[in-house]
């Protein structure tokens, strides 16, 4: 399992990186080939249909579980029913959306509602037309891509969808070279979707032809069923939006553009940490979809204990140094152009190391589609804590939305999201909690403890993060290993962190 996890966490690293990659390579050809203007317009359409995402209504997520879950029981009957009423929703769907997108973009004035003064009306339409087949084709075509995880194959359907982004990159890189326009640069993108489609319904024919896909056995009873799991997935991302979006759009009408700036640097750097480790609990839903429906409980408890621990251990070193050297860091990204806020910088750290822990106890629960607590909770916390930080803004500046939102995770989010991960895996909460939390502080105070020590010493800038780095490690992994894991946890992970060593000593 945790080759299958690391395998899976390091296709899905990748992908993030090439998605920044990506725009490093396109924006500056963009702005090469097309005016900063004419790109601006293109953004703006793509940004308008882009709210065609939502009609997922999170439906996929709860489909892919409910999916993996019947292959763990080697259930293909139930399989087959979730896979052919998934397909028939998503394709009627794209259906529906496609012809609504073509009567919108024909009969009413969206380059003039948009602002658009260099795209002319016809170029217009047929570029919101491409981009909204491009949207909503591509959900069921990613059900499909989706058919390896189910079989535990993650690491394989990620890989498909890095290399769709690659080629993506690399054909509008080459469209723009050759002087390709918005509607050529939509077309690739409907292309692109149409050969990733054909593809993978001939790859699953030959890797997997028992699960290869159809629409005779959808059902209507079936799709009630996971419509509740897949509204509270889009539950959770309406709360993500009202949270950070709302966030930023607050800090640019109060304090304005230089405000947003340097709230948005800030937050970037924190998200490195939420996005690194999202990517590895993200690895880990196939299997614990696979536990949970096989009822493999104490294997459940015991992988949900140590990517817990795990989790907060690789953030609680993170921030540890970051605590100190981040505002220098922001420095040295940011070329001197912006002087960074340590306080803000910290406010955020400390939303992400108390949010990392419980997203990571709230995996277990979102792979088995019963994250009902998670999706409540979360939805509530964005919603407590975008208020916090529309009072906050006026007396405290930037510092109410790190404060604000991380004031509603607490309220909401820390003991109720836990608790319910801890019954589904049979764990008594009581006992979790107080281990979990004390050893928090613990490792938290001793980790900053460490961190100031280095910080004061007088050290070339590389070498002192670095040192700081190796030593809040070194100190939250002790810790962690000694507070977080339980006797029976030691005894397993022991001998599987020597074989490297033995296998080493055996060779020399």
């Amino acid at each position: 399992m945790l080759r299958r996890v690391l395998q899976a966490a390091s296709a899905i690293l990748f992908g993030n990186v090439m998605t920044r990659i990506g725009g490093l390579i396109t924006v500056p050809l963009f702005l090469r080939y097309w005016s900063t203007a004419r790109y601006g317009e293109y953004l703006a359409l793509f940004a308008a249909v882009a709210y065609l995402s939502s009609l997922d209504i999170g439906l996929q997520g709860a489909a892919v579980n409910r999916l993996t879950q019947a292959y763990a029981r080697e259930d293909l009957g139930e399989y087959k029913i979730v896979q052919h009423t998934a397909l028939v929703f998503f394709l009627s769907l794209a259906s529906v959306a496609t012809i609504v997108a073509v009567s919108i973009a024909w009969t009413l004035p969206i380059s003039r509602w948009l602002g658009l003064s260099l795209t002319p009306p016809a170029t217009t339409t047929v570029v919101v037309v491409l981009l909204a087949i491009n949207l909503t084709w591509s959900m069921p075509v990613q059900l499909l891509v989706a058919t390896h995880q189910t079989t535990g194959n993650m690491a394989r359907t990620q890989w498909i969808r890095n290399i769709q982004q690659m080629v993506v990159v690399a054909l509008t890189a080459l469209a723009l070279m050759l002087g390709a326009g918005m509607k050529a640069i939509a077309l690739l993108q409907v292309l692109v979707v149409a050969l990733l489609a054909t593809f993978i319904l001939i790859e699953i024919r030959w890797r997997v032809p028992e699960l290869s896909p159809g629409l005779r056995l959808a059902s209507l009873s079936v799709l009630k069923e996971l419509s509740k799991p897949g509204l509270l997935f889009a539950l959770i991302m309406v709360g993500n939006l009202i949270a950070y979006e709302g966030s930023v759009l607050l800090t640019s009408a109060l304090l304005g553009g230089i405000a947003v700036a340097v709230l948005s640097v800030s937050k970037s750097l924190a998200d490195v940490i939420r996005l690194g480790l999202y990517s590895v609990t993200l690895a880990l839903c196939p299997d614990y979809a696979r536990m949970e429906s096989l009822g493999a409980l104490e294997q459940l408890r015991r992988t949900h204990r140590i990517t817990v621990a795990a989790t907060a251990t690789v953030t609680l070193a993170i921030v540890s140094t970051l605590w100190y050297e981040g505002a220098q860091f922001i420095r040295w990204w940011t070329r001197g152009r912006m002087e960074p806020d340590p306080m803000l910088l910290r406010l955020f750290l400390v939303l992400v190391a108390f949010q990392t822990s419980w997203a990571a106890s709230s995996t277990v629960a979102r792979a088995s589609n019963r994250h009902h607590a998670q999706a409540i909770g979360y939805f509530f916390a964005a919603t407590l804590g975008i208020s916090l930080v529309a009072v906050l803004l006026k007396p405290l500046g930037t510092w109410a939305v790190p404060l604000g939102l991380t004031l509603g995770e607490a309220v909401c989010c820390y003991h109720f999201v836990i608790k319910e991960s801890c019954r589904i895996v049979g764990e008594p909460y009581a006992k979790f909690a107080v281990r979990f939390w004390f050893g928090f502080a613990v490792v938290s105070l001793s980790a900053l403890a460490v961190g100031w020590t280095i910080h004061m010493m007088p050290l070339p800038m590389l070498m002192r993060w670095a040192a700081l780095g190796i030593c809040s490690f070194a100190v939250v992994g002790i810790l962690g290993w000694m507070l977080w894991l339980t006797p029976e946890d030691r005894a397993l992970l022991l001998p599987k962190l020597q074989r490297p060593f033995a296998t080493s000593e055996a060779r020399a």
